[in-house]
């Protein structure tokens, strides 16, 4: 997914929002990509005044709401693979937080789809990322700043990652990487450095060519199972826990008209 975010700091920012209504853009276009029209790659570009997406619902969900696609319990259309792509465009009268971006195309989705749901408590399948038997290989940062990622030695998949705690860490292999929302039972409190390298695990190393699951795209999640205890001394141990999830009472395909 091709991600531009423009970084915007509001000092004492004040919404003259009145309380209760629902924060709206000034100008919006929501418009349904036509079933047999080319597809492309997501896109995702947030500035400070405008939201530009080519997502699914999915994708806008998760955005939106933060709720990744295995905490959604809603129509099948709504990610990939699905004929169900939307364009939207909207910008607000003035430059605002992203959280207030959020809220907006909440709105939107909600005027334009018919969107309704209601939150539930429900016992899930996921992935407790764990300490392996014979212990981490992660060394303790030391040095203060924010976490950050680079690219690293060793192929395309080999990122750097420094000043990183375990929960963010297992954020990275949530859905779509894995099929399961990934939390972290590792116990570790500290921020670590450390490279992790998952391009060799990606390929047959018979024949060279990318590893590929059920449905067709390569096999990322089977990539972190096999890669992680060997270089970070981490597992993925799978398991039923209680998560928070989006129940979709109604939604429509085919937006409202602009």
């Amino acid at each position: 997914m091709r991600l531009a975010v423009a970084m915007w700091f509001a000092c004492g920012y004040i919404s003259a929002q009145p309380a209760g209504i629902a924060p709206t853009f000034e100008v919006a276009s929501v418009k349904r990509l036509p079933a047999d029209a080319p597809r492309r790659a997501s896109v995702r570009e947030i500035t400070p005044a405008s939201v530009t997406l080519h997502a699914t619902l999915g994708n806008c969900i998760e955005w939106a709401w933060g709720y990744q696609n295995s905490q959604v319990v809603g129509p099948k259309w709504r990610d990939y693979p699905t004929d169900v792509v939307y364009d939207i465009v909207a910008k607000s009268a003035s430059p605002i937080p992203e959280s207030q971006l959020k809220l907006m195309l909440q709105a939107l989705l909600k005027e334009r789809l018919g969107l309704a749901f209601h939150r539930e408590t429900r016992d899930l399948p996921v992935y407790a990322l764990v300490v392996a038997r014979n212990g981490t290989k992660l060394h303790k940062s030391e040095t203060e700043g924010d976490a950050s990622m680079k690219s690293a030695p060793g192929g395309a998949r080999a990122v750097r990652f420094e000043r990183f705690s375990m929960a963010r860490f297992a954020q990275i292999m949530d859905p779509p990487y894995t099929s399961r929302h990934v939390v972290d039972e590792t116990g570790l409190a500290d921020a670590f450095d450390f490279t992790f390298n998952l391009s060799p695990y990606l390929l047959d190393p018979e024949t060279g060519l990318p590893i590929l699951d059920s449905t067709g795209r390569i096999d990322e999640e089977s990539a972190y199972i096999r890669a992680l205890p060997g270089q970070l001394g981490l597992r993925l141990e799978p398991k039923m826990a209680p998560l928070d999830v989006m129940v979709i009472d109604h939604i429509e395909k085919d937006p409202t008209a602009n």
